[in-house]
């Protein structure tokens, strides 16, 4: 009996210890306005729960020119988000931080960007690619974990479907080169036609798209 007793104190601290250890230190979020939605709470949430510390941050039309400062223009006017921890910020007006910035302030050991759909939405999404690339590679350098997370489904002149499928292609070929994991968001969702607005989720199906992203995160993570 004392035997079987101790095997399981053993076992179990075993458990604990491999619980405690997959714990990250922190993680950083980058998005574009689909995160200022529910989808970016839900996201928030799941990773509290692997994180002892969460910084989220959505910044609405943005592209990663606006994350690196190369637009001249990162004010956003249409919505801001950050949530770190117990301090929330949400402000229709707002300046985009310098990614590698925020990189350097906050040392995340896991960085996720979700940005895509306002690459799809310009006149030729591969004029993106350069600055996806150097997104990429300063995650690297910063030795964080990369995944990176695609647009979702859209019914939009702006944001066509060949645009999103090129878009989806180019992300998902330069995550595979720069140490990037993917997530393709155009498996996960379906844009509900009978929205006229064409490119934001209303708060189910967004919510939706979040718990699906963050059970996709988890499982890359293999937590």
């Amino acid at each position: 009996m004392k035997k079987a007793q101790s095997f399981l104190i053993f076992f179990g601290s075993i458990l604990f210890l491999s619980s405690t250890q997959a714990q990250l230190e922190n993680a950083m979020f980058v998005g574009d306005s689909h995160a200022y939605g529910k989808m970016g709470a839900v996201v928030e949430k799941r990773l509290a729960s692997v994180s002892k510390r969460v910084i989220i941050q959505s910044s609405c039309g943005s592209t990663p020119n606006t994350w690196l400062g190369k637009t001249g223009y990162e004010k956003t006017v249409c919505g801001y988000w950050k949530k770190d921890g117990a301090t929330e910020i949400r402000s229709k007006e707002h300046k985009t931080p310098k990614f590698k910035s925020e990189l350097e302030k906050y040392k995340p050991q896991l960085t996720i960007v979700q940005l895509g759909t306002n690459i799809a939405a310009g006149s030729n999404p591969l004029k993106s690619e350069g600055s996806v690339i150097e997104m990429m590679s300063l995650i690297r350098e910063a030795r964080s974990e990369c995944i990176w997370i695609g647009p979702p489904d859209a019914e939009s002149k702006v944001v066509s479907k060949e645009k999103l499928k090129k878009t989806n292609e180019m992300l998902a070929r330069l995550a595979k080169s720069y140490d990037c994991q993917y997530i393709d968001s155009l498996l996960l969702t379906v844009f509900p036609k009978e929205n006229k607005e064409g490119i934001h989720y209303p708060p189910k199906l967004s919510a939706e798209w979040g718990e699906k992203l963050s059970s996709k995160i988890l499982s890359l993570l293999k937590i």
